[in-house]
């Protein structure tokens, strides 16, 4: 049965690995001399580092957004190509009849036929993971945040979790449709997607407790234009104080401008300040200052990255082990 299943998926493991050989030269090469780019960088720049590294960034923004892509991508085409098929297509043909008739279970078949699979989704996941994660480091450091929604699902080894979730995904519809390789195809990519979307947004946010801070809307915060605007808009003139969590943490929420006694700071107080003898946003903040500004954010700090990690893959790997349970209990009602 080992032998059987090696053959079936030879063809696609050959291909997987030959591309995965193509990326790990290309990562390695552009890689290394992205890395002397960035110490070079380092070494000889004085009073302008920043801008200078802005700039060594920004010289690789759209290659490595590009690259994001298709690592985003990846999961999804193993659940479709790899997973989708996987019974789906044996169904179609007629061929698991062949090992059913050879004193093959179904439960047995089954079995070798997702372990080969999951096996080489992890794999070839987890080597593109970990390829593009350290070809983007140098990047990364400079104007990447590790929870930003592409680079969290990119990087380290969630891709292993996504993978291994949209195999075991289209396995399992590739089992409900049966001959329907095509449908499977289809539900396996809107399903995935809909998970995708779903644990990000509804799910992440709250598995790690998070910490919350305030922050005094004054003339030391208002001196740092990256953290705050002030915009106007047909209506008169309003104030948008955009403060930052602490360096490498994920910023969750942010409440509005509240005074002292924690009500929402009254528009006519900004007005009044913006309208009045207000020349920079040093003068903004003295105005303000009587009212005690200032504004709450949640955030989970940057020592939640890795439990994350951990948390989310482990989602993804229990979804899997559940699908595959499934495709388990379905194969036993099939006689044909």
């Amino acid at each position: 049965m080992i032998w059987l299943t090696w053959r079936q998926l030879r063809p696609t493991l050959i291909t997987a690995a030959v591309l995965l050989g193509v990326a790990a030269v290309y990562f390695v090469i552009t890689g290394e001399h992205i890395r002397h780019t960035y110490s070079s960088d380092l070494s000889t720049c004085r009073s302008n580092c920043a801008q200078v590294l802005d700039n060594f960034a920004g010289s690789y923004q759209n290659l490595r957004a590009l690259i994001q892509l298709v690592v985003h991508a990846v999961p999804a085409l193993i659940g479709i190509f790899w997973g989708a098929p996987l019974i789906a297509a044996e169904f179609e043909r007629g061929t698991h009849r062949m090992a059913w008739n050879q004193s093959v279970t179904p439960t047995r078949w089954l079995a070798f036929k997702l372990a080969g699979g999951a096996l080489a989704s992890a794999v070839a996941a987890g080597v593109l993971s970990l390829l593009f994660t350290w070809w983007a480091g140098p990047q990364d450091k400079i104007d990447a945040s590790p929870f930003d929604w592409n680079v969290f699902g990119t990087r380290d080894i969630t891709p292993v979790g996504y993978a291994l979730f949209a195999f075991a995904l289209g396995a399992l519809l590739g089992l409900l449709t049966r001959r329907g390789v095509l449908t499977a195809m289809a539900l396996t990519v809107a399903v995935y997607v809909g998970v995708q979307v779903v644990v990000a947004t509804q799910i992440r946010p709250h598995i790690m407790p998070t910490q919350t801070m305030s922050v005094s809307v004054d003339a030391q915060l208002l001196s740092h234009p990256v953290d705050t605007t002030i915009t106007g808009s047909a209506s008169g003139p309003t104030v948008t104080f955009k403060v930052k969590a602490p360096a490498g943490s994920w910023k969750l929420s942010q409440t509005p401008v509240v005074d002292g006694s924690g009500a929402k700071l009254p528009m006519s107080a900004v007005q009044n300040c913006i309208e009045g003898p207000v020349q920079s946003q040093s003068d903004l903040a003295n105005c303000l200052a009587p009212y005690n500004p200032h504004v709450g954010v949640r955030y989970d700090p940057a020592s939640d990255f890795w439990p994350l990690q951990w948390y989310e893959t482990g989602i993804y790997v229990a979804l899997a082990g559940v699908l595959a349970g499934l495709c388990f209990w379905r194969i036993r009602g099939h006689r044909d």
